[in-house]
C-alpha cells in the first residue's frame, strides 16, 4: 500500500547560508499561498521567573512593528523606549499585589514606578503607527494574518494571495530582522485579558492541572499563558534577550505552500532573510523527570460538565513507539469503532468520552476522558474508562477494525491535503522533527505494517501503573482577580505611514482576476427524481461529497431536532448501532446529520467506489429506524441532564439573553424549545414518524466528485423508495421564517448575573432587512470596522487594552427579508466592563470618519474579493446560497466594480440611521463589581434571570 495523497506534493527543501531552513509545496489549485515563518522555541524555553515571555514576545512581534515598521521617527522614540526598559526592571523588584484581593492597597513604589510607565508609553505613543503590519496585510488582500506559541515553538501564520511574494519577503524579513517593542504596557493589558478567559474555560483550567503533574519538574509543566506574579513583573530585558538567543535563522524555518514559482520564491527569500545573523544555540532539550511511581490525583472545581481524565506519560513524536501508540489511541477512540465508542458511547454507559495522544518534541501524555450520565459519579467513569484501557492493553479488540483505521486515515489525509494551509502545517512538522521527506511521505505504509502484537507492546509499555489522574466537579470556581497595570488611554496614529510601508504597499504585482463561478463551467444544476442536484467535479482526488438538504428544522417542528438526535443512536434491519458504524468505517465512509432552526443537511463522504454501498443503508436507517424503548429513555433523560450542566457555562447563558434581547418572546429558546417534561414525554413511534417524515420534503442535493452524471442520478435513486408503489410526489417544504429583530426605542442594556474572571459584552443594532443591491456598503462597513487594523479592533484593545478579543462588523441576512445586525463583541474585567460597553456603542454609533482609514478599508475589502475563491465542494452551496439571496449569478464583479466607486461618504451615509437606530447591550458577567452607575448612564437597565431566558 502506497500514501497516494503526499507524493503529489511537489516539495523544495534549501538551507540558506545562515542556516534558515526553507520548505516550498507548489499547489496551483487557486491563486493562494499559506506562508508559515516558525521558530524552534517556546514556554519551554523561557528563563525561571519570567513565565509567559514566550507568548508575549510572540504578541509584540505580531503587532507592533520594527525599526522601519510602525513608527514616523524610530530616532526620536528610541531614548523613550530605553526608559521604559529600565522602568520595568525596577518594577520586576518589587512584589506585585497579591492575586485575589485587587482591593488591596497597592505598594507606594510600585504604584510610583506603575504612573512612570503609563507616562512612558504616552511618550513613545506619540511617534507610534498603530497595527502598521495588520494594516499593510489588510492592503494586500492577505487573510489569517495570526501566531502561536506552544511550549517547543512560536508560529507566525498568514495566507497572501499568489501575486503578493516580494511584499510578504519584506514584510517577514523586516519583522525578524530589528523588532521594537513598543506599546509593551497596553499589549500586557491585552494578555491579562486572555489570562482571564482562559480562567473561565473549564478545559483549560483542568488541563492545566492534569499538566501540572504529568509534567512535574518539568518547563512543560507552565502555563503557555505565564504565572500571575509573572506577568505582574514582566521585562523587556528579557524579552530582548530571548529573541537574540532562539530567533536566529539557525533556529527558524520559512514554509510556503501554494501557487509560485519555487525558483523566484527562494531567491525572495534569500534577499529579504539572507542577510539575518545566524547564533550560537543553546540547549533546546531539557532533562525529563522521571514520573512518580503510582497513582497522582488533582481535582478542580468549575462550572458546566464535570470530567474525569487518566494521564500517562509517553513518547516524543520521534520515538520509535510513537506511531504505534497513535494507532493504539485510535483504537481507544475513532467516533466509530474505537473501544470507547462502542462499549461506553454507543450503550450510553456515559454522556461521553474519547481521548488524544499529546506527543511533544521531548515526550509524550496519553489522555483518556469521560463525562458522566446525570445519574453517574465519577468514579463510575474512572472505573469504565480502566476497563477500556485494560482491554487495550489485553489486545482485546478486532483485527479488522485496525485494518480499517489505516484506511480511513488515508482517506482524511487526502481530504486534508487538498488545501495549502494543511500542506503547510505538514511541512512545519517536518522541519521541527527533523524527519526526512522520503520518511514522511512512507508514513502510511509504516502504520499499515504494524500489527495487534506490536500495538499491545507498545499500549503495555506505557500505560501502566503510573499515572495521574485529574477530575473536574460541577461548581463556582474561585476567580483569581489579576490587579491591573492602570494604563491611560492611548490615542493611536492610524494615518502616517513609514517608508516601509509605502514601498511595500507600491510594489508591482500581477492583478488577479476575480473568479466568477458559472453554470455549465463550474458545475451543473438540474432537475432530478432525487431532487435538485448541483453537480461538479472533484479535480484532486476519487472522494465524494453528498449532501441532501430539506429546508425544514426546529423552527417548524421543535421535535423533529430530538428525532434526529435520538436517530443517531439507531441501528438498521439487523445491525444495531455499532454494526451500522463498523460497517461505514470499514467502508472508510462517514456521514453528518445537520439539523438547524429552517435546514437540515444529511451528508455522506467516502471514496466514490463506497457510495452506492452506504447510500441505501443510510437512507434505510432514516426511514426505519431501529432503536428500542430503553434507548430513547435513557436518551430522555441524558438530554435533560446535558441541558442542566450547560445552563452553567458562560457561552449558552450570553447566547440566551443575546436572543432575549434581539427577538424578545420570540426567542429560539423560547419558542422553539421543547420543556425538559415534554423531551421525557416524547414517544418512540413519534420520534420514528418524525425521521421518516423528513424523506418525505423536497430536498436539494449537493455533489462533488469523480462520479459521471448517469452513474451518479442513478445511484441517487438508490434513496428512493424501493417497495415498487408510486412515491408520493414530495411535500413542498413549510414556509420560510424571516429573521426579524426588535426594534428597541433608544439603547437598552441586558444583563445577566455570572461570577466570572471575564464579563461578556456584546452591542447590536438590528439594521434594515438584507438588500443584495446594497452588498458592496456591507463589506465595506464591515471591513471598516471590524477588519485587519479595524476600527473595534483598535480602539478597544490597541488604545485601551479592554479586551484580548474584540470584534465586529455587518452581518448580512441570509436570506432577502431577514434583517441585517449591526454588531461588536468584546471579553473584559466586570469592572471594565461598562467603558467597554460604552467604547463598543460609541463607535457604532457615531461612526469615526477618517479618509485614509476609510482608503485602506476599500482597498483591503477590493483584495479580499479578488482573492477569494470557493473551492469545488463549495460551488453547488454557493449557488444555492445565491439563489435564496435572489441572484441569478455570480455578485463578485458586480460588487467588486461597486466597491471602487464607493467614497467615504457612502460609508458615511450608511451608517448615518445608526446615530438613532435602537440598541441592545448585553453583558453576562459578574454584576456585582460592573460600575452600575455608568452602565445606567448608557441607557434603561433590564436585569434577567436564566430562567425566564429558556424554556427548559
Amino acid at each position: 500500500m502506497r500514501f497516494a495523497a503526499i507524493p503529489e506534493m511537489t516539495v523544495h527543501q534549501h538551507t540558506l547560508d545562515n542556516g534558515l531552513r526553507v520548505y516550498i509545496a507548489e499547489n496551483h489549485d487557486e491563486p493562494w499561498i499559506s506562508c508559515r515563518v516558525a521558530v524552534r522555541a517556546g514556554a519551554a524555553q523561557e528563563p525561571a521567573g519570567a513565565t509567559g515571555l514566550a507568548h508575549y514576545l510572540e504578541h509584540m512581534l505580531a503587532n507592533k512593528g520594527s525599526r522601519r515598521l510602525g513608527t514616523r521617527d524610530p530616532v526620536a522614540e528610541r531614548k523613550h523606549l530605553v526608559r521604559l526598559r529600565e522602568l520595568y526592571e525596577q518594577l520586576r523588584a518589587i512584589d506585585p499585589a497579591v492575586p485575589g484581593d485587587p482591593g488591596a492597597p497597592r505598594d507606594p513604589a510600585r504604584a510610583e514606578l506603575l504612573a512612570q510607565i503609563d507616562a512612558a508609553n504616552l511618550t513613545v505613543n506619540r511617534w507610534a503607527i498603530a497595527n502598521e503590519l495588520k494594516q499593510a496585510y489588510g492592503l494586500l488582500g492577505a487573510r489569517g494574518l495570526n501566531a502561536y506559541t506552544s511550549h517547543d515553538r512560536t508560529v507566525f501564520t498568514v495566507d497572501i494571495p499568489a501575486n503578493r511574494v516580494e511584499a510578504w519577503a519584506m514584510l517577514e524579513g523586516d519583522r525578524f530582522a530589528d523588532p521594537v517593542f513598543r506599546g509593551f504596557p497596553t499589549e500586557l493589558e491585552t494578555i491579562i485579558e486572555e489570562r482571564n478567559r482562559a480562567l473561565d474555560n473549564p478545559g483549560r483550567v483542568l488541563a492545566r492541572a492534569g499538566a501540572q503533574r504529568i509534567w512535574a519538574g518539568h518547563p512543560y509543566a507552565r502555563d503557555v499563558l505565564g504565572e500571575v506574579q509573572d506577568l505582574l513583573r514582566p521585562s523587556i530585558a528579557e524579552t530582548e534577550a530571548f529573541f537574540q538567543r532562539w530567533y536566529v535563522p539557525n533556529n527558524m524555518a520559512v514554509i510556503l505552500a501554494g501557487d509560485l514559482d519555487p525558483a523566484a520564491t527562494l531567491e525572495l527569500i534569500r534577499a529579504h532573510f539572507g542577510g539575518l545573523a545566524p547564533g550560537e544555540l543553546s540547549a533546546y532539550t531539557q532533562p525529563m523527570p522521571p514520573l512518580a511511581e503510582g497513582e497522582q490525583r488533582v481535582d478542580v472545581v468549575h462550572r458546566g460538565d464535570p470530567e474525569v481524565r487518566l494521564l500517562w506519560r509517553t513518547v516524543a513524536r520521534t520515538h520509535e513507539d510513537a506511531e504505534a501508540l497513535m494507532l493504539a489511541d485510535m483504537m481507544l477512540s475513532n467516533s466509530a469503532t474505537g473501544l470507547l465508542d462502542t462499549r461506553l458511547e454507543q450503550r450510553q454507559a456515559v454522556r461521553a468520552a474519547g481521548s488524544f495522544p499529546g506527543m511533544r518534541y521531548q515526550g509524550g501524555c496519553q489522555t483518556v476522558w469521560g463525562r458522566p450520565r446525570i445519574d453517574q459519579s465519577l468514579e463510575q467513569v474512572e472505573a469504565l474508562l480502566r476497563e477500556q484501557v485494560a482491554a487495550l492493553r489485553a489486545g482485546d479488540f478486532r483485527t479488522d477494525d485496525l485494518e480499517a483505521l489505516i484506511a480511513n486515515f488515508e482517506v482524511g489525509e487526502l481530504r486534508r491535503l487538498e488545501n495549502t494551509a494543511a500542506q503547510a502545517s505538514l511541512l512545519l512538522d517536518t522541519w521541527f522533527h527533523d524527519w526526512d521527506w522520503s520518511w514522511v511521505c512512507a508514513r502510511l505504509d509504516r502504520l499499515a505494517a504494524i500489527d495487534r502484537d506490536q500495538l499491545v507492546e507498545a499500549a503495555q509499555r506505557w500505560l501502566g501503573e503510573d499515572m495521574v489522574v485529574a477530575r473536574r466537579t460541577a461548581g463556582e470556581p474561585e476567580v483569581e482577580q489579576i490587579p491591573v497595570f492602570g494604563l491611560s488611554e492611548l490615542r493611536l496614529d492610524s494615518d502616517s505611514h513609514s517608508p516601509l510601508f509605502r514601498a511595500v504597499t507600491s510594489l508591482p504585482s500581477t492583478e488577479l482576476d476575480v473568479q466568477i463561478l458559472s453554470r455549465g463551467e463550474h458545475f451543473e444544476v438540474e432537475q432530478t427524481p432525487a431532487g435538485l442536484l448541483y453537480r461538479s467535479p472533484n479535480p484532486s482526488n476519487d472522494l465524494f461529497h453528498l449532501t441532501f438538504r430539506r429546508y425544514v428544522g426546529s423552527a417548524h417542528d421543535p421535535a423533529l431536532a430530538k428525532g434526529l438526535d435520538l436517530w443517531r443512536r439507531a441501528g438498521v434491519g439487523a445491525l444495531d448501532l455499532e454494526g451500522y458504524r463498523r460497517t461505514l468505517f470499514h467502508a472508510a465512509a462517514a456521514t453528518s446529520l445537520d439539523c438547524r432552526r429552517q435546514q437540515t443537511d444529511l451528508s455522506l463522504a467516502g471514496r466514490a467506489k463506497v457510495l452506492g454501498e452506504v447510500l441505501p443503508l443510510v437512507v434505510d436507517r432514516l426511514r426505519s429506524p431501529v432503536i428500542g424503548e430503553d434507548e430513547r429513555q435513557r436518551w430522555a433523560e441524558e438530554v435533560v441532564g446535558k441541558r442542566q450542566q450547560r445552563r452553567d457555562t458562560t457561552d449558552f447563558k450570553f447566547n440566551c439573553l443575546k436572543q432575549w434581547a434581539l427577538r424578545g418572546e420570540d426567542s429560539p429558546y423560547l419558542r422553539e424549545a421543547l420543556t425538559n417534561d415534554a423531551v421525557l414525554a416524547l414517544e418512540l413511534p413519534a420520534l420514528r414518524r418524525s425521521t421518516d417524515a423528513l424523506l418525505g420534503y423536497e430536498q436539494v442535493c449537493f455533489y462533488a466528485g469523480p462520479h459521471p452524471r448517469d452513474e451518479l442520478v442513478e445511484l441517487l435513486g438508490l434513496g428512493l423508495p424501493t417497495d415498487g408503489s408510486p412515491s408520493a410526489p414530495a411535500l413542498p417544504a413549510p414556509a420560510y421564517q424571516p429573521t426579524r429583530y426588535v426594534a428597541h426605542s433608544g439603547t437598552r442594556l441586558f444583563l445577566l448575573h455570572q461570577e466570572a474572571a471575564q464579563t461578556r459584552v456584546g452591542v447590536y443594532l438590528p439594521s434594515a432587512a438584507y438588500d443584495p443591491a446594497r452588498s458592496a456598503v456591507y463589506r465595506l462597513f464591515h471591513e471598516y470596522v471590524g477588519g485587519q487594523a479595524g476600527l473595534i479592533f483598535q480602539e478597544v484593545r490597541e488604545a485601551r487594552g479592554l479586551a484580548y478579543s474584540a470584534h465586529g462588523g455587518h452581518s448580512a441576512g441570509a436570506r432577502l427579508g431577514d434583517h441585517n445586525l449591526i454588531w461588536a463583541t468584546a471579553a473584559s474585567r466586570p469592572e471594565r466592563a461598562a467603558e467597554t460597553a460604552a467604547v463598543l456603542l460609541g463607535l457604532l454609533r457615531e461612526l469615526p470618519a477618517h479618509e485614509r482609514r476609510f482608503e485602506r478599508a476599500r482597498g483591503s475589502a477590493i483584495e479580499k474579493l479578488v482573492g477569494s475563491r470557493v473551492r469545488f465542494r463549495g460551488y453547488g452551496f454557493t449557488a444555492e446560497d445565491w439563489r435564496l439571496r435572489g441572484l441569478d449569478e455570480d455578485p463578485r464583479p458586480r460588487v467588486l466594480a461597486e466597491l471602487r466607486h464607493l467614497g467615504l461618504a457612502d460609508l458615511l451615509h450608511f451608517a448615518e440611521p445608526l446615530e438613532q437606530a435602537g440598541a441592545a447591550v448585553v453583558l453576562v458577567g459578574d454584576t456585582t463589581a460592573m460600575d452600575m452607575a455608568a452602565l445606567a448612564g448608557l441607557g434603561e437597565l433590564e436585569r434577567r434571570e436564566l430562567d425566564e431566558l429558556v424554556a427548559y
